[in-house]
């Protein structure tokens, strides 16, 4: 009998424990395929007044970053040295 109750509560122990982290896990892993971050202000900030392709340095709590200006949703922005290229647009802009 004590034996059933202990597999029991070490049972519900142990889902308690992975449920949890499954949901949490798959929340993540769930960003639609086109669905991207903007970036910092400061990337922005960065880029006011310079030209596309011009070469930046943004401070971060990581410290400098080299960049480069470059045009997103009709803006400019510092797109940081070794940055993946962005995704393909289909609309052609």
């Amino acid at each position: 009998m004590w034996k059933n109750i202990i597999k029991k509560v070490l049972m519900v122990c142990l889902l308690a424990v992975i449920v949890p982290n499954l949901a949490w896990s798959a929340s993540d892993s769930q960003r639609p395929a086109g669905d991207h971050r903007k970036p910092p202000r400061e990337a922005y900030e960065a880029c006011k007044g310079r030209s596309e392709g011009g070469a930046v340095e943004v401070s971060t709590p990581h410290g400098k970053l080299k960049a480069t200006c470059r045009k997103m949703e009709g803006q400019l922005v510092a797109v940081p040295e070794g940055a993946p290229p962005p995704p393909s647009n289909s609309s052609g802009q």
